[in-house]
């Protein structure tokens, strides 16, 4: 299996139309926080969904919320 490497971007990547949001690759595989700007690339787009950290925000403050952030922004919200 291939790691996963993280990279921090300034500027966000649009989410690829008909994809669930936060997905900002096929080719490679990537998956980008909200929050930061935190880019999950892996060689498995599955398997980096469900690895790389970077999930929906559900305990936030007003229960589910629709972005995808890593665990650091997923704790300072």
């Amino acid at each position: 299996m291939t790691a996963i490497t993280l990279d921090r971007v300034l500027v966000p990547f649009p989410d690829l139309p008909g994809k669930v949001h936060g997905i900002v690759s096929l080719e490679p595989p990537r998956v980008q926080c909200d929050g930061c700007g935190l880019v999950a690339t892996g060689a498995n787009l599955n398997l980096l969904i469900l690895t790389c950290g970077i999930k929906f925000n559900t305990r936030g403050g007003q229960g589910w919320e629709k972005r995808r952030l890593c665990s650091g922004c997923r704790g300072a919200s």
